[in-house]
């Protein structure tokens, strides 16, 4: 039986983390562009640790040490980003699913979404955890492995037709 651990999938990154650097100049008022600018760099790489400092406006570092803490708020706040204000998801809490959102697909944001929640998992930091069930286990498992219901369509309208075609 195939194993489906998001734990087992992710340790070869893990496991392959590296002892470089790459630092992070973030304004908590615009995290995303922040961590997308940082992550269009020719020296990223998410098996790079992170060393975040938080910058005002003017870009003047608040001035606290990244030992953990700096990273793991980061790692939060770039998630609640992700899960509240990039469009990239529909649905209640604990049970978002992803949008077709055309910027999102044209500044590639969803390949950043992604990558950011693996590198939460892998660095530390919160899991994301406010994706439904249904596409988590389609992004471990894989879309065979799935089975969906009605109930578990987000969107009202569809979910109402799917009944009535299906009774």
């Amino acid at each position: 039986e195939e194993s489906c651990s998001l734990k087992e999938i992710l340790k070869p990154l893990e496991n392959s983390l590296s002892s470089e650097v790459v630092c992070y100049n973030i304004t908590r008022r615009n995290v995303w562009d922040g961590t997308v600018r940082a992550m269009s760099r020719p020296n990223f790489s998410p098996t790079k640790q992170m060393d975040i400092k938080f910058t005002d406006n003017e870009g003047i570092s608040e001035g606290a040490v990244d030992l953990g803490g700096p990273k793991h708020e980061f790692l939060r706040l770039v998630l609640e980003y992700i899960r509240d204000h990039s469009g990239m998801f529909e649905g209640p809490q604990g049970k978002k699913f992803l949008l077709a959102v055309l910027p999102a697909l044209k500044g590639n944001s969803y390949f950043y979404a992604g990558q950011l929640m693996a590198m939460s998992i892998i660095h530390g930091g919160p899991p994301p955890q406010f994706l439904s069930p249904v596409p988590s286990e389609a992004l471990i498992c894989g879309p065979d492995k799935v089975i969906v219901s009605a109930e578990d369509v987000a969107n009202e309208e569809i979910r109402s037709q799917i009944i009535l075609v299906s009774c």
